[in-house]
Order: structure tokens, then C-alpha cells, then sequence
């Protein structure tokens, strides 16, 4: 297994899984690596860009390939994987999943989430790019077999409307993002809210930005708690920013809306989210020439209700063209970044803790690589993290793509707030 280096040096991958199917109803065991596991499919083909989106929750994950060709050029796929041990990395292949009225350049597995018996795929390009996201459940295929249940679309779906840009769920409760959507102008976007009720999936909520503009992208991120919706719209006024909303009886009040303390036009800020308990990370993937930042910011901090910002992160390392803050997915007091583009696009992503070097200073505790990598392979394009586990997509990788799964085998090193 992957150990977690407490010196901050970065780690490599040295030797990988291939997991290869041959139907989508394959199952085959998976071998542990002595320092990480590599995921590969035998269907992926050439430009399949699997790897694209990864999502984990417990024991089972999901991994989009938006542009798989089997339903047309560019109609998509994802693959769920198991775990029978919550200990180890062992993953298996569970199943392929196609859209069942799936058509070339839908882009099925743009985006990918998963929580308890129900995995979530993301369409935009579906009817004209009106966008959908289609719902599978563990059992509705026999006894754990994933099987399509439901495809939701806005409903008042239009062209180019792009539902399915951003995807969060959150105990029974979703929200999509559609940042093409027009209603307060071309492309100013919007977010739509669904609720879990007797088994499906019902539409809840639409949401606008109060100042939403033209080209707004309002829904380019989402970010869901039992009570807090966050959204970002990463090109409103030109540098980007995130909108705060709270549950209320008749819906949801929009409360704050933030830009990052040092915003400048093409930062596009509010490109990724991810929120763990009082801590919200915010990227920012455009800035300094696309280098990319990170910012992190506290609930209550400033006042109540308030979210203050507590740190812009960058790493020492660095480049114009890197990225950074692309993708974001946080766990605890852990925070995993991407930088899909360091390193000639080989790809690095970053690991920082909360603690380290000082109180909520979110100090580097490691930097992760692919051994293997290569050149425009983009490691962490996609970025989930659960617990000890990571997840992290090269979609470029061998120009079919993979995925790379680390894991904390110390617990006592993870978990350490020492230096």
C-alpha cells in the first residue's frame, strides 16, 4: 500500500493494476502494488478519456469516459468499481454503465458522483446540449447490479443549456449546475435541486444568482451540506466568485455572495468546490496566467454567518500553465488539489492538512506523482478523496486514459497534526 510520506517529499507511483473487462457485468480482483494501484479497462480505446471524473463513497467508486464511443463518437460511459474490504485497495471492476438512449457527443461521464445504492452520470451534450444526468442504483439490475432507474433533465431544459456542468449530492439531496442556462442573460447560468421522495428523484428547486449577468457561468461549481447550497460562477465579473446559500422553508436564501481577496479578470475563481465541516476550499484555476490558486475560507469567521478567507495557496513549485485548483476534493482536515498541467501536462496533485506548520495554515504534506507519467497525461484532472482513499484521473494517459488509487497504510501518520 501507499504510505504518506510525513516529511512532505513527493510520491511516485512504481508499479500498477490493469483491471480489464470484457462485458459490463465482469468482475475480477484486483493485485495490491507496493506503492499504489494503477486502474485501466481493456474497453477503453484510443481518446476514450476515461479518467475524466472520479467519485468515491465507501466501498464503491465510479470513474466517467466521456468521450467512449460505443453509443456514437463521444457518447460516454463510466465504470463503478467495488471494494469487498474498506481496509485495503483491492478494487474490482463492477460494472460498465451506458446511457440507455445514449448518442454520440452526449458526453456521458463528464461528471460522476455516487452516494449509498445510487451512482449519478452527468450528460451535458444530451438533446442539443440541453444536458441531463442519469441515476443508477446498485440493485435495480438484480442483486447488486447497477441499473438505470432515472434520467432527469431541467425542466425547463433548453439548448446549450449545459445541465450536468456540475454535480453535488448530499443525503438524499442533489444539485445540478447548468451554466449555459439564459435566463438572466446568455450563459449567466443556473443550478436546479432535486430531492430524494419514495424513491426517485424530484425536482426541487431553481436557482439564479440575484445579480446574475450575461456570462456569469453561474453553475460552473456546486457544493452541497445538509443546509448549505455553495455555487460558483467562475467568470462573473470577468475574475469570478461564489454565491452562499441557505435552506430556508421556501427554499433557498441566497445569503453571501464572495470574491477572492486579490481577484483579477481570467481567474476564473469558483472553478472547483469542496467543503468539510467549517472549511471551504474554492479554485481558482485561471489565476497568474493560469498557474492556478487555491483559496480556503472558514464559516463564522468575520461574523456570523460570515465566511471568511483564511489562505490563498500556491505551491512552491508552481508554473504558468499549471492549472492548479482545477480540482478539489476535500476529506476531514485533508484538502487534494490537481494540477493537471505541471510538468508539460505530466501532472502533479497536492495533498495539504490543515495543521501543518501552524493552526489552519494548510500546509503541504505531500505531492503526488505518476511514476510513469508522461507528457499532456493530465494526473489530476479529477481528484476525489473519502477518508484515506484518493482517487485521481489521467485521461490523457497512453491517449486512453487511467485512474490512480493511493491510500494511507499508517493511520498515525495520516492523521498526524506533528511536523
Amino acid at each position: 500500500m501507499l504510505r504518506f510520506l510525513p516529511c512532505g517529499k513527493p510520491l511516485t507511483l512504481t508499479l500498477f493494476l490493469s483491471i480489464f473487462s470484457l462485458t459490463s457485468s465482469t468482475v475480477l480482483s484486483a493485485q495490491e502494488a507496493e506503492e499504489g494501484t494503477k486502474i485501466m479497462t481493456q474497453r477503453a480505446n484510443y481518446q476514450d478519456n476515461f479518467g475524466k471524473s472520479v467519485a468515491i463513497s465507501g466501498n464503491y467508486s465510479i470513474i466517467g469516459a466521456w468521450t467512449d464511443d460505443e453509443r456514437g463518437p463521444e457518447a460516454g460511459a463510466a465504470y463503478v468499481y467495488f471494494r469487498a474490504d474498506e481496509k485495503t485497495d483491492h478494487w474490482m471492476l463492477r460494472e460498465r454503465l451506458l446511457a440507455s438512449d445514449g448518442e454520440a457527443f452526449n458526453n456521458f461521464g463528464g461528471k460522476v458522483a455516487i452516494e449509498g445504492d445510487y451512482a449519478f452520470v452527468t450528460a451535458q451534450g444530451n438533446d442539443d446540449f440541453a444536458g441531463a444526468v442519469y441515476i443508477f442504483n446498485r440493485n435495480a439490475g438484480g442483486a447488486d447490479a447497477w441499473g438505470e432507474v432515472q434520467k432527469i433533465m431541467a425542466p425547463d431544459k433548453s439548448s446549450g443549456d449545459y445541465f450536468g456542468t456540475s454535480i453535488t449530492v448530499n443525503n438524499g439531496r442533489m444539485a445540478v449546475g447548468a451554466y449555459g442556462e439564459d435566463d438572466k442573460g446568455r450563459s449567466a447560468g443556473a443550478v436546479y435541486t432535486f430531492q430524494l421522495s419514495n424513491d426517485e428523484w424530484k425536482f426541487e428547486n431553481k436557482i439564479h444568482d440575484q445579480e446574475g449577468a450575461p456570462n456569469d457561468r453561474f453553475g460552473s461549481s456546486v457544493v452541497l451540506t445538509e443546509n448549505t447550497l455553495i455555487v460558483g460562477a467562475n467568470r462573473d465579473n470577468k475574475a469570478g466568485s461564489i454565491i452562499i446559500y441557505e435552506k430556508q422553508a421556501e427554499g433557498w436564501n441566497q445569503t453571501l455572495k464572495i470574491f477572492s481577496s486579490d481577484g483579477k479578470a481570467k481567474d476564473r475563481f469558483g472553478s472547483s468546490l469542496a467543503i468539510s465541516g467549517d472549511y471551504l476550499a474554492v479554485g481558482a484555476q485561471g489565476a497568474e496566467a493560469f498557474m492556478g490558486a487555491v483559496y480556503v475560507f472558514e464559516r463564522n469567521l468575520g461574523g456570523e454567518n460570515n465566511w471568511g478567507e483564511v489562505k490563498k495557496i500556491q505551491p512552491m513549485d508552481a508554473d504558468t500553465d499549471d492549472r492548479f485548483g482545477k480540482t478539489i476534493a476535500m476529506s476531514g482536515e485533508y484538502l487534494l488539489v490537481g494540477s493537471e498541467g505541471h510538468e508539460m501536462g505530466m501532472g502533479a496533485t497536492y495533498l495539504f492538512r490543515k495543521d501543518k506548520e501552524g493552526e489552519s495554515n494548510w500546509g503541504l504534506a505531500n505531492k503526488m506523482n505518476a511514476m510513469d507519467g508522461s507528457p499532456r497525461d493530465l494526473f489530476g484532472s479529477s481528484v476525489a478523496m473519502s477518508g484515506e482513499d484518493i482517487f485521481i484521473g489521467a485521461y490523457q494517459s497512453d491517449r486512453k486514459g487511467r485512474a490512480y488509487v493511493f491510500r494511507a497504510e499508517d493511520k498515525s501518520i495520516f492523521a498526524s497534526k506533528d511536523d
